[in-house]
């Protein structure tokens, strides 16, 4: 995940938080500053951040990861969201890595035909 990955997912997080918590002056909210402590969010502003975790960059938050260390602060929740998104990429990638994919559907996608092969189907 790039640099610029996690400044965009900070501008959609700190976004995010703004238009849907009451924040007395956004400006001044550092992405460093805890959402709890400051009492932008509570429990249930935590389930509700999640949510759009989940909906808006497509990670899976489990029940364990509902943690501060992932979700107190803007800055936080764009790491917690790129190391997620770190593991879906590299775990799809894996998925497509593992076999060589015939796209003419011509055997079990191990063999890709070379033309002479592919000349003497059509002439059958």
């Amino acid at each position: 995940m790039q640099i610029e990955d996690n400044k965009e997912i900070r501008r959609q997080v700190r976004d995010y938080v703004v238009t849907s918590f009451y924040v007395a002056d956004a400006d001044a909210l550092a992405d460093s500053a805890s959402l709890i402590k400051t009492g932008i969010i509570d429990s249930t502003g935590v389930l509700e951040m999640v949510a759009f975790l989940e909906s808006t960059f497509g990670v899976r938050v489990d029940d364990e990861e509902m943690l501060p260390e992932n979700l107190d602060s803007i800055a936080r929740v764009a790491a917690f969201v790129c190391r997620k998104k770190a593991c879906v990429e590299s775990a799809v990638l894996e998925e497509t890595d593992d076999l060589p994919i015939d796209d003419l559907g011509i055997g079990d996608g191990r063999h890709v035909p070379e033309v002479a092969e592919l000349d003497d189907l059509h002439a059958r």
